[in-house]
């Protein structure tokens, strides 16, 4: 072992045995009528590193908890080096499990089993550049002023303090006032048209 496996700048103690596995995430089809099944290639699993080993006495028992635990609950991804993952693209992984194992048969010995599991940085959330629309400053900015130079607005001296207001609501309804009456005069001789089936039910 020329490498002695790391995690962070921890190394890990009296190891009995480490292993790593990989696998393509491959999805199956399987089509009707064909022999077979199509396959499609979903790109490379993320790559997991077991290691499993002894400690032998309460203080090198408590040692490990104390600075495994401390990472594991973090729950931050962390370094990692060793032979069995040269040549691969790992660099961080997380603590995915910690087992441990005391047995009545050996009570001064505790089995311990890590299981890491590569870590990928999340890619970062779409959004707007900060020159998003630059370009179009200039032209809007020239708009806007066009705009409100061929707007013609009338100002009131009723409102003190404002440049502008509006006209008055009664003035603008005026012109649909002789149709309003005209409307509540048909709509007044309308119950008049029921009296002849009014007698007829008496």
């Amino acid at each position: 072992m020329l490498v002695k496996p790391m995690i962070d700048s921890w190394e890990v103690p009296r190891i009995d045995h480490i292993s790593s596995g990989e696998s393509r995430r491959i999805s199956f089809l399987p089509v009707p009528g064909l022999i077979g099944h199509l396959s499609q290639d979903l790109g490379r699993g993320a790559l997991v590193v077991e290691i499993s080993g002894s400690l032998y006495g309460d203080e090198a028992r408590d040692d490990f908890l104390k600075t495994l635990r401390e990472k594991f609950l973090a729950g931050e991804p962390v370094d990692f080096v060793a032979d069995i993952v040269n040549e691969s693209q790992l660099e961080q992984v997380l603590i995915e499990s910690l087992n441990l194992e005391e047995n009545a048969a050996n009570p001064n010995e505790c089995f311990y089993r890590i299981r890491l599991c590569e870590y990928t940085e999340p890619p970062e959330p779409p959004g707007l550049a900060s020159d998003f629309g630059a370009e179009l400053d200039a032209d809007l900015d020239l708009e806007a002023d066009l705009g409100l130079d061929l707007l013609d607005l009338p100002s009131l001296p009723d409102l003190p303090g404002l440049p502008i207001t509006l006209p008055k609501l009664g003035d603008a309804l005026a012109p649909l006032k002789p149709a309003a009456e005209n409307l509540r005069a048909t709509v007044a001789d309308a119950g008049k048209l029921l009296d002849p089936l009014k007698s007829l039910l008496e």
